[in-house]
């Protein structure tokens, strides 16, 4: 019901061509009811309209219009009665004048808006061959027939343009059947300029070779860097570097009393141990006399 509501939004004022679904059926209309041997058994039928306000000029038998209802699956499922026509019929069985909601390969689902009375939904099953594309949203007159228990459109027009050719404003359009639609035709998107040659080009290229049963050679590999070797100097690196430093007579290892300096070092590398060795010449303690310097780290 929510695409039904959907539907049924409108612009204030706006009018649309008068919606419709009748089914056109031989039968016979008595105080008992309507009879027809081609309603399904489990068909609900009701009398409606001029058959019910003016029963005395509609009984008997004849082809009456009856307004139907379905399933989703397309079975009739409801029938009103509405009256018996005067004269024998001319056209298709099935007439639904309504909006598309849904179409794919197996079904159409169409909205009915009649001027009096509230909208429903309808559920048309496609005819054998008629798998044109329809658009949904748009308006149509789908004609058709009731075949095994179920409403079948066979084809379809645009409803605006047919009721302007009713009115005799514009000629008759030409009707969706089989594959085609007609009206869909000339809004389709044409090549931009030069595409077409582009396309042609390509494919008149020549197509590449298949591949050997080995494939496609691979690239070489790139060279890889050859590996560091075993205590190899990484460089030279310019850090400073607080250490412990001893005169020669004091309490380090010559018996000279501690002091702090800086030094800059080289770093080697070897895979148990970091080991620093200070550049040459050795600095001067406090006292004035050359110092001896041990570094690990």
């Amino acid at each position: 019901m929510e695409e039904v509501k959907e539907a049924q939004k409108e612009k204030p004022g706006a009018r649309h061509p008068a919606h419709q679904a009748t089914l056109f059926l031989e039968g016979r209309l008595g105080e008992e009811g309507f009879q027809s041997p081609r309603l399904p058994r489990e068909c609900r039928v009701a009398v409606a309209g001029y058959a019910l306000s003016q029963p005395e000029e509609h009984r008997g038998e004849g082809v009456f219009t009856l307004w139907p209802r379905t399933d989703e699956e397309g079975r009739l499922t409801e029938a009103h009665v509405a009256l018996k026509l005067k004269r024998p019929l001319e056209g298709p069985e099935l007439v639904v004048h309504g909006i598309l909601l849904h179409a794919d390969r197996r079904r159409l689902v169409v909205l009915v808006q009649p001027k009096s009375g509230e909208a429903f939904k309808l559920v048309l099953g496609r005819a054998r061959g008629f798998t044109a594309f329809l658009e949904p949203r748009k308006a149509y007159r789908l004609e058709g027939a009731l075949r095994g228990g179920r409403l079948l459109a066979e084809r379809a027009f645009p409803l605006g343009k047919w009721v302007l050719a009713r009115k005799g404003e514009r000629p008759l359009p030409e009707p969706i059947e089989g594959d085609r639609n007609p009206h869909l035709e000339g809004r389709r998107k044409a090549p931009a300029p030069g595409e077409a040659g582009e396309r042609r080009e390509e494919a008149q290229r020549p197509a590449p070779a298949p591949p050997g049963p080995e494939g496609p050679p691979k690239p070489p590999k790139e060279a890889r860097p050859p590996r560091e070797g075993r205590g190899q100097v990484m460089g030279l690196v310019g850090v400073e570097a607080s250490c412990v430093v001893w005169s020669s007579p004091g309490g380090g290892p010559d018996g000279g009393a501690p002091c702090v300096g800086l030094r800059i070092y080289h770093l080697f590398f070897s895979p148990s141990f970091w080991s620093t060795i200070p550049l040459p010449p050795y600095p001067l303690n406090p006292y004035g006399k050359r110092v001896g310097v041990w570094g690990m780290g």
